[in-house]
């Protein structure tokens, strides 16, 4: 493998901002993130007032049905002692969801394994399952080949009802056959059969969308030691109560804050990453794993479509007694995870960046600063197959994100157009609408017959039958161009997939399928620089 690194493509104005001039940004975060700025973090963080032992039993419950490694019970007793974390996260997603879910999970590996020993103190790896998140339209389905094009596939849902992704169970019969259409979407190589016997497996066992990403997630990175959890594990909540009696006691001076912060991130420029509202409330209230937004409205919190009321006292008595029914939303989940985990460093991409620029005086409120905020590693693989079709076409990765294959495809078949063809058809169609229109002019003025729409509509179908014949004759000439026509979207749909990068359409599936499992620790083993560029390697 080996790896080359460009300029962040398709970034945003305030995300490319971030990576190449984060100074600037420095009123809406608490660090830059360098090296510097996590040495201060460690040296400025009082991480001892965390619930570690509370929080280690929690999590090893949790990751107890996927199986806990040996690297993986070191880093809980770690941080029951004085460990401190590197923490990501990310939506359930089937099959684990997009690649950058993996990258992201590599970024939290490997920058927890370089800050272990650049600072000499224990640094563990966490990814934070977003179990709670209900937009199940966002984590349903996987994208796979199909005429040439990626096609979204989703997993059909036997209820249409929102619930939480950790409430959202799978129906055997339906995801039995989903996951058997899938694979056979994918091309039969040496690895196939095992990686569906693992898939099938681990499936067997976890049968919703959190559980199945959990498995997988713990089945790529357990032997790194990679602790998860998810933030809908209802003992999670239980250890959240008092943090949740918090967020309802200054549920309107924090909705303040961060109304007032957005705005100001607007007027930069920057737009409104959260849309929040002056009256938010930052909760979500769960019944039977459906999640309803509160806001505030008459000194209560409620949710005026589902019928919901709330004095602050009532749901003061629910986060003491009954926390698993609060859920956190965009703003107070990173809140909570400041509570919980003692954050070194969180890793972000690049709307999960966008939407912490808002937060700043909302943690301050709660007496806490940011983490470093990293951005994450963003990577594209690249085959042999893809590397070949780079030399032939002669084209530099950039070109392809700018586009220039395209341009290149149709020049291409424009080169190989007989412009006679065109000219004479054009010219056909020009005589005989002639003729037909003196016909017409016969018919009435010597004639006085007034069969216009007569004329008109055979002059129509002789005009259908020459655009018939030009459509034919392109098809015949693109069938003819079709191996060459292929190796340019061959190299669109392997590097610039629906138009963005590969890592935000791409399923880890199609790469596993193709080099086997090794591929996960073959990336882990790459020499990583976070500097905000964009990765390319070549395997």
């Amino acid at each position: 493998m080996r790896v080359e690194q460009y300029t962040q493509p398709f970034a945003s104005s305030f995300y490319k901002k971030y990576l190449e001039d984060m100074p600037s940004l420095s009123s809406f975060y608490h660090y830059e993130w360098n090296q510097n700025a996590l040495n201060n973090r460690l040296q400025e963080t009082d991480f001892s007032k965390h619930k570690r032992n509370e929080l280690v039993e929690v999590i090893t419950n949790y990751m107890s049905p996927f199986g806990i490694s040996e690297k993986s019970k070191l880093h809980l007793d770690e941080l029951k002692e004085n460990g401190i974390v590197v923490i990501g996260g990310q939506q359930a997603g089937l099959m684990s969801g997009p690649m950058y879910s993996i990258h992201k999970a590599i970024s939290v590996i490997v920058l927890a394994k370089q800050q272990r020993e650049i600072l000499g103190v224990p640094v563990i790896p966490v990814f934070w399952i977003a179990g709670e998140d209900h937009d199940i339209d966002e984590v349903n389905h996987v994208y796979i080949e199909r005429g040439r094009k990626l096609q979204k596939m989703t997993y059909p849902e036997a209820s249409r009802i929102k619930k939480m992704a950790s409430k959202s169970p799978f129906e055997k019969k339906m995801i039995t056959a989903y996951l058997e259409e899938l694979f056979k979407s994918l091309p039969e190589t040496l690895h196939t059969k095992n990686l569906f016997q693992k898939i099938n497996a681990l499936l067997e066992d976890n049968m919703n969308y959190s559980d199945f990403f959990a498995a997988l997630m713990n089945n790529f990175f357990q032997q790194e030691g990679l602790l998860l959890i998810d933030a809908a594990y209802e003992p999670l909540r239980k250890l959240e109560s008092e943090y949740f009696q918090k967020m309802v006691k200054y549920s309107s001076r924090l909705a303040e804050v961060v109304f007032e912060n957005e705005a100001v991130f607007e007027k930069a420029g920057y737009g409104t990453p959260i849309q929040t509202k002056e009256n938010a409330a930052h909760l979500f209230y769960v019944e039977d794993g459906e999640r309803f937004l509160l806001e505030r409205k008459d000194k209560k919190f409620v949710n005026e479509g589902k019928g919901i009321a709330f004095s602050e006292e009532e749901l003061m008595n629910i986060a003491i007694n009954e926390p698993e029914k609060l859920s956190n939303n965009v703003v107070t989940r990173p809140l909570m995870q400041e509570m919980v985990f003692p954050v070194l460093s969180f890793i972000g991409g690049p709307g999960e960046i966008a939407y912490w620029g808002t937060l700043k005086s909302a943690f301050e409120l709660f007496e806490m600063r940011m983490p470093v905020i990293m951005p994450r590693l963003s990577i594209s693989i690249v085959n042999s197959k893809t590397q070949n079709l780079l030399e032939k076409l002669s084209f530099r990765i950039p070109e392809i994100w700018e586009g220039m294959v395209e341009k290149a495809k149709l020049q291409f078949i424009d080169e190989h157009r007989n412009e006679k063809i065109p000219t004479l058809l054009t010219s056909i169609e020009e005589d005989i609408t002639a003729k037909y229109k003196e016909l017409e002019t016969i018919l009435l003025e010597e004639e006085n017959l007034k069969l216009a729409p007569l004329v008109n509509k055979n002059l129509d179908y002789h005009k259908k039958q020459i655009t018939f014949l030009n459509n034919a004759i392109e098809d015949t000439l693109l069938g003819k161009l079709d191996a060459s026509i292929y190796r340019y979207d061959r190299l669109t749909m392997e590097l610039n997939p629906n138009g963005g990068l590969q890592e935000r359409t791409f399923s880890p599936l199609q790469l596993l399928n193709e080099v086997g499992m090794e591929l996960i620790q073959d990336l882990l083993e790459l020499p990583y620089e976070f500097n905000g560029k964009h990765q390319i390697v070549y395997i």
